[in-house]
C-alpha cells in the first residue's frame, strides 16, 4: 500500500505536464518512484548522520544525501 497520497503526487506531477493529462497508472508509477527515492534519501541521510557520530538526521544530512543521489 502506498504511503504518499496519489492526489498530492498527481498535483506535483501535473505542474510539469502543462496541458497534458496524467493517467492513473502514471500516477501510481510516480507514487512508487517518489517513495523509492524518499527511502533511499532517508537511508543515505541516516548514514551521513551516523558518520558524524549523530543519531539524529539533520537538514544538512538530507542536503548532502540529495546531492549524492541526484545528478
Amino acid at each position: 500500500m502506498a504511503d504518499l497520497p496519489a492526489s498530492n503526487v498527481r498535483r506535483l506531477m501535473g505542474g510539469g505536464a502543462g496541458d497534458m493529462r496524467i493517467s492513473a497508472e502514471a500516477v501510481a508509477s510516480g507514487v512508487s518512484a517518489a517513495e523509492d527515492f524518499l527511502k533511499r534519501l532517508g537511508e543515505r541521510a541516516a548514514s551521513i548522520a551516523r558518520s558524524h557520530g549523530r543519531k539524529t538526521v539533520m537538514p544538512e544530512d538530507l542536503d548532502a544525501a540529495k546531492a549524492q543521489l541526484l545528478p
